[in-house]
């Protein structure tokens, strides 16, 4: 009978064990009704979404030049400076004495109105200023269109870069536009114009290009290149010194 019953203990505990591995099972089966899904990397095809085109001075569009602008950039001080709502901007007259109306577009101009720009009125994809500073061209460049009108007056800007001079006819600027206060901008597009005191500064996001129009004239300028002291409030010197960070230029957003 011992033999037996010592048998029988080998026996109960094989089927001991054997009963708690099963009812183990049991139970990770009953606590897990079947294996987590398992996720695959998507391999849809690349994005071709289109980057904002708005002016950024951290994903600003470049030809040939991918580098960011620095703290002093022209396109990074006038991208820091207060903005002004656009949807103000959409009013003009077709004459200096015209009757001002709601039109297309985007139509504004420097506080004391020597400088008056548009764009999107007619569907160029161009901004036009318009000042008695600029003074392009006495005659329209070889290979125009004869139907132009040209005036040496305007200055367009267009992901092409800047130029002295345009077709008045093709680049209508609007008159009695709303003005811009000085220390303010505006960003339409691809397109960002700052005031200022001394005139307007505007860069265009796709070229890197740009131009100034103050009392000494129109200067075409490079998104990329430093803003003179009269924008930044610093000279190169204090920049370059830790003191530079206790500037008032806001950050870009």
């Amino acid at each position: 009978m011992q033999g037996y019953g010592s048998r029988g203990a080998i026996v109960s505990v094989a089927l001991f064990g054997a009963l708690s591995v099963t009812l183990s099972g049991c139970s990770l089966l009953s606590e897990n009704a079947g294996p987590n899904r398992i996720v695959i990397p998507s391999t849809d095809e690349l994005s071709t979404e289109t980057k904002p085109a708005s002016i950024s001075a951290t994903a600003a569009s470049r030809s040939n030049d991918n580098t960011v602008p620095s703290e002093w950039s022209y396109e990074r001080v006038i991208k820091g400076a207060p903005r002004v709502s656009n949807s103000d901007f959409h009013e003009g007259a077709t004459t200096e004495d015209g009757e001002r109306q709601d039109v297309s577009g985007y139509h504004f101009s420097s506080s004391d109105r020597s400088i008056r720009c548009s764009t999107g009125n007619n569907g160029a994809d161009a901004l036009v200023c318009f000042s008695d500073d600029v003074e392009g061209p006495l005659q329209a460049p070889a290979g125009e269109d004869a139907a132009c009108k040209w005036d040496r007056n305007l200055v367009v800007l267009s992901g092409e870069g800047v130029s002295e001079g345009g077709c008045s006819n093709r680049y209508p600027v609007l008159y009695r536009t709303p003005t811009i206060a000085p220390g303010s901008a505006i960003t339409i597009d691809r397109f960002a114009c700052l005031s200022d005191a001394e005139g307007l500064y505007c860069v265009e996001s796709g070229s890197g290009s740009g131009f100034s129009v103050t009392s000494d004239g129109f200067t075409s300028i490079r998104a990329a290149d430093r803003a003179p002291e009269s924008l930044t409030g610093v000279t190169d010197q204090s920049s370059e010194s830790p003191s530079a960070s206790s500037s008032t230029i806001v950050p870009t957003r």
